[in-house]
This record gives C-alpha cells, sequence and structure tokens, in this order.
C-alpha cells in the first residue's frame, strides 16, 4: 500500500572520460562521481617508458568525443607535470564529463654505430650526447668518440655536424659514433 523505494546510483554510465596516449591500458572510462585524474591514471595503468614527463588534459564544451592537442582551438588545454604529480606537489584535479587526458610520447634520438645498444631512445630538455651515449648502454671499445657526428633535418635536408661530448641533442638526431682507427 505505502512502498518506500530507495535508488543509489551506483555508476554513472552516461559520463565518461578520455584517457589517451603512452599509457598502458588507454580508452573511455566511465566518469564515477567525482573522479580525480589520479584515480583515470590508475584506471589506465601506469605510464610507458616512452612517455613524456608531462601530460595535457584538454576540456571543451564542443566535444563528442577525445580531442588529440590542436584539434579544438577553443579547447582549455592544462598541462600538468607528472613528477610533481608524483611526488604530491601538484594540485588534485578533478575531471569532468567529456575531458580528454593524454600523455605524449617523449622526444627521442637515435643512437648508431659503435654503441652497446643501438636504437631509439627517450630525451628530456638539456639532454647531451654523452648522456644519449649512456642511455644506449656506452661506447664500445671500438668506438671513436672525438669522431661523433649528429644527422639533424634542417629545413628538410639531412645535414652532418661534428660533436662533442657536451653539445646538447635535439628530437629526432641520430648520433652516429664511428669505429676508431686501429
Amino acid at each position: 500500500k505505502d512502498p518506500q523505494v530507495t535508488v543509489a546510483v551506483v555508476e554513472y554510465r552516461s559520463q565518461r572520460i578520455f584517457v589517451m596516449g603512452e599509457l598502458r591500458r588507454p580508452g573511455t572510462y566511465p566518469v564515477t562521481g567525482a573522479m580525480s585524474l589520479l584515480e583515470a591514471l590508475a584506471l589506465a595503468g601506469s605510464t610507458t617508458a616512452t612517455s613524456a614527463d608531462h601530460l595535457l588534459i584538454l576540456r571543451s564544451a564542443n566535444a563528442s568525443g577525445p580531442l588529440l592537442p590542436g584539434q579544438d582551438p577553443s579547447a582549455e588545454v592544462s598541462r600538468v607535470d607528472l613528477k610533481a604529480l608524483e611526488n604530491g606537489t601538484s594540485p588534485e584535479i578533478a575531471l569532468r564529463d567529456g575531458d580528454t587526458v593524454f600523455v605524449p610520447r617523449a622526444p627521442t634520438v637515435f643512437v648508431f654505430g659503435q654503441i652497446r645498444n643501438p636504437g631509439e631512445y627517450p630525451i628530456g630538455d638539456g639532454t647531451t650526447v654523452r648522456q644519449a651515449l649512456s642511455l644506449a648502454g656506452g661506447v664500445t671499445e671500438y668506438g671513436a668518440t672525438n669522431r661523433i657526428k649528429i644527422v639533424r633535418l634542417v629545413n628538410g635536408q639531412e645535414r652532418e655536424f661534428k660533436v662533442k661530448l657536451h653539445d646538447p641533442v635535439r628530437p629526432g638526431d641520430t648520433i652516429v659514433l664511428p669505429q676508431r682507427f686501429i
């Protein structure tokens, strides 16, 4: 005769966020009440070894799906330092329906020649030739550190530059370590 009904919202399926980029499990996640940036990153897994040192939160009133940086000029873009977030020195950020969290790929250099582990390596601002060689496992006993060259794209053309160990590298550089004369 006088029924009493209680309704509790356990999960909001109509609201969602997009977590994209260099993460273990990128995807679309439902917003469950008040969701923080840390909770969203926990859902998407940790960042990969190739992730940049920051992430972007893109927020737009017009978005009906995930946003990429530069896609919507009217989007509000917030940059968050991952180290500050990890250390707890970044303020907590609440996410809203339609937000996109984007973790970009770190800039990289290629290391080639008389090096222990040739390949592509992520770099940060101010990375030197010496640091890039260290990332690649160091120079072999046959490497000529006095004749290192960088192949760099300048105005669409490949150019070679002779460099020293303390010189900075740029994203996209190829460091070539030749064999020494025996």
